[in-house]
């Protein structure tokens, strides 16, 4: 009994530090709805097929704003896993010393909002419109766009001295992985259609 205990406690704190981690990528991926708008980046062009190449919903406002938003939002966050019991008696993790935890986190934020511009792109080629359900693409490619944009981020501060070895490595062991993979879908659809609710989305997925 003791020892399922143990094993239980293990997989709550893998899945939430797995959670924690990511929180970066959740938020720039939820912010360009408030600091986006402005110019597209496709410059309104067209591609062949005569459909837009990404469409007026991905702006370069809201793809440089909103990853130094996630950043700076997450400095409380950073605050509490280094100087409180609650964060390192529980074992939340930091995103490393300053000022790597700060790149860490925008590459996160930046890769998300990457992640699904590329999406976007092949969306539009397959005949669907802003908007339109193309699962389960629309809910893991800002997790693999952050989570590539990390490993980059975090090899580049390995690099140049700024952290000993690479964080990457250290953070995302691969039980929080694939916490990430299975969970962020479920979020993403819950957290669009509390966006839907309240008005800040046009349809709940």
């Amino acid at each position: 009994m003791p020892q399922r205990v143990g094993l239980a406690l293990d997989l709550w704190m893998t899945t939430l530090t797995a959670l924690w981690l990511m929180l970066p990528a959740y938020m720039s991926n939820m912010l360009p709805v408030f600091v986006g708008g402005g110019r597209p980046i496709d410059g309104g062009r067209v591609w062949k097929d005569g459909k837009r190449v990404l469409g007026d919903g991905k702006t370069w406002r809201g793809l440089l704003l909103a990853p130094l938003a996630a950043a700076a939002l997450t400095f409380p966050l950073q605050w509490l896993a280094e100087n409180t019991a609650w964060g390192a008696g529980l074992g939340f993790p930091a995103w490393g010393p300053f000022p790597a935890w700060f790149v860490l986190a925008f590459m996160l934020g930046l890769g998300a909002l990457t992640g699904d511009a590329v999406e976007s792109f092949f969306k539009r080629r397959t005949g669907r419109d802003r908007g339109d359900r193309w699962f389960p693409f629309d809910q893991l490619d800002f997790v693999v766009g952050a989570l590539v944009f990390a490993l980059l981020g975090a090899t580049l501060l390995d690099l140049v001295g700024l952290t000993e070895g690479n964080l990457f490595f250290s953070l995302f062991t691969w039980g929080r992985l694939l916490v990430i993979v299975l969970l962020t879908p479920a979020l993403h659809l819950l957290v669009n259609f509390i966006g839907y609710k309240i008005g800040a989305k046009d349809v709940p997925w």
